[in-house]
């Protein structure tokens, strides 16, 4: 006999889990206490709020592990939901486990006894985020704990990948059982069709200048190796190559900053939700569209009026792998991309220069200093917005991660965490002064004292984002005419990673441009000889990156 606390544990072992990300409440007790009883087990990791704590299971889901995360019943939940979201629209695999609050008002042990265990509990606790997770299942019999565990497990990995949330009542998880047999339960994949890759290989064929557009086609190794083949081997230019996740490296061949989408008469759009902008650009008249997804339907997104000609629902690597032998190089287009590829890089190279010396600092150039750093030591990035991979040299897999399409802000401190603790890899995370607020900073360090990384906050001491709309909408208006909108109302530099120091860590407020390079050695050194976080503050001007 075992309690399902136990069994749950030792299956989540079994599948590969070595830690759990953790807000414990009143419905872990045995949980934790089996923890301690038992070696071997996956370890908990206490982390003292549930954004923090998602965005690192998140993060080591990111970095290869399996990324599992348990929060308190209906409030960790709520605080966990924008991390979920996330994860679900980025197609991140993610195990949340939440609490629910005890069914008994009396007689058992693990019944109802502090107060809040009455109106802590919801009508549908599972509707909380049941538009955001694969699936949702609350275990109310202890003997379907091994089954509902591997179950979890097979739909987050089975593509489209996303999380996935299980509800376990504290009577539940404390009860006897026989633990049984587990039998294994393997993800799917969706796979392309015959006539499907034949009308592929005949459109790119017939197509005079196709164009591929991406966005986190780079999210798995094997997708983004086998895309880097099809692109050198076809001569198909890349734009995006640096899109959600790093698609295809930034030295390579065929990668473009940008193209004229109205040029092509075949986009192949690959793992991408919004691969153009309608109100902006106009495909070319009679231009096709191929879309290769594991979800080409876009399902989730209740309305999307992308063109779609042959829609592929097929892994990346699948269907490239089997479009390739049949297609014909475009060799021609070799040379087109090779000469727009210099002009882009002279371009950049040009801009960089203009706005190197410029006060504030031009959040551009922080960029590209930042890419420095992080291609000389081999340094991933984990970026929240500000930071534009444009300017850095990116080019091996998993170096990359950028704001999930959701949009949910406060995710990057704790994911980066997660990430250098699942990969062993050094990290950056780049912030803006907002995102690092949203991301829970005293939470952060709690988690990063043991398992430091690099955070670098582009400050432009207001609402930036805000502030563009108001002017792209009303460019004549009179918030624009006064200065009056977010992004111009602050005057007061907060010294917001101040707090780092205390722990050990090295903190720096950076405004004269001529010092960044070396305050952002300096912090990378702190962190790496101290083994404490380090987080630079850079005052960047209100201007797009």
């Amino acid at each position: 006999m075992a309690t399902v606390a136990k069994v749950i544990l030792e299956v989540l072992k079994s599948l590969g889990v070595d830690r759990i990300f953790i807000v414990s409440g009143t419905d872990y007790p045995v949980f934790i206490e089996e923890k301690v009883r038992n070696e071997g087990l996956p370890e908990l990791e206490i982390v003292p709020h549930e954004i923090t704590a998602a965005s690192a299971a998140m993060g080591y889901s990111l970095g290869g592990k399996v990324g599992v995360v348990a929060v308190h019943t209906i409030p960790g939940t709520a605080n966990a939901l924008g991390v979920i979201m996330n994860s679900y629209i980025s197609r991140i695999p993610l195990i949340v486990i939440a609490g629910r609050s005890p069914y008994t008002e009396e007689g058992d042990r693990a019944s109802r006894n502090i107060r809040i265990h009455w109106p802590q509990e919801a009508r549908d606790q599972g509707g909380l985020v049941r538009q955001w997770v694969k699936w949702d299942y609350e275990l109310r019999v202890g003997r379907q704990a091994i089954d509902i565990v591997l179950r979890a497990f097979q739909i987050a990995y089975s593509e489209p990948r996303g999380p996935v949330y299980i509800m376990i009542p504290r009577e539940v998880s404390i009860e006897d059982i026989n633990p049984g047999t587990a039998y294994p339960r393997a993800p799917s994949e969706p796979g392309a069709g015959r006539k499907a890759i034949e009308e592929a290989v005949k459109m790119i064929n017939e197509a005079d200048r196709p164009l591929i557009i991406t966005w986190r086609s780079g999210r798995r190794r094997e997708w983004f190796e086998v895309l880097v083949s099809f692109a050198d081997r076809t001569y198909i230019p890349v734009i995006n190559y640096v899109g959600e996740t790093l698609n295809y490296p930034s030295r390579g061949p065929m990668a473009l900053d940008d193209y004229e989408v109205e040029k092509a008469d075949l986009i192949i759009v690959i793992e991408n939700d919004v691969p153009w902008i309608p109100k902006i650009h106009r495909l070319r008249s009679g231009a096709r569209v191929i879309w290769i997804d594991v979800d080409p339907i876009q399902a989730y997104i209740p309305y999307s009026g992308f063109q779609c000609d042959l829609c592929i629902q097929s892994t990346v690597s699948d269907a490239l792998e089997r479009i390739l032998p049949s297609v014909r190089p475009k060799s021609y287009m070799r040379e087109e991309v090779r000469e727009l590829r210099a002009r882009q890089e002279d371009e950049k190279r040009r801009y960089i220069e203009k706005v190197s010396s410029a006060k504030p600092v031009n959040p551009s150039y922080l960029s590209y200093e930042i890419g420095r750093l992080a291609s000389k030591y081999g340094l991933a990035i984990l970026n929240e917005y500000p930071f534009n991979p444009r300017y850095a040299d990116l080019n091996e897999y998993g170096t990359y991660f950028g704001n999930p399409s959701m949009g949910y802000l406060g995710w990057a401190l704790g994911a980066a965490v997660g990430y250098r603790m699942a990969s062993g890899r050094d990290v950056i995370a780049t912030v803006g002064d907002g995102q690092f607020i949203f991301g829970v900073p005293d939470a952060f360090y709690y988690i990063a004292y043991k398992n430091p990384v690099m955070v670098v906050i582009f400050d432009n001491g207001g609402w930036l984002a805000s502030a563009n709309a108001v002017k792209d909408l009303f460019p004549d208006g009179e918030a624009v005419k006064r200065g009056i909108f977010p992004g111009a109302l602050f005057d007061v530099r907060l010294p917001l990673g101040e707090n780092v120091k205390s722990l050990g860590g090295y903190y720096s407020l950076v405004e004269d441009p001529d010092r960044i390079g070396e305050e952002l050695e300096r912090g990378y050194w702190h962190m790496k000889r101290s083994s404490r976080p380090a987080v630079i503050q850079v005052v960047v001007d209100r201007v797009r990156s």
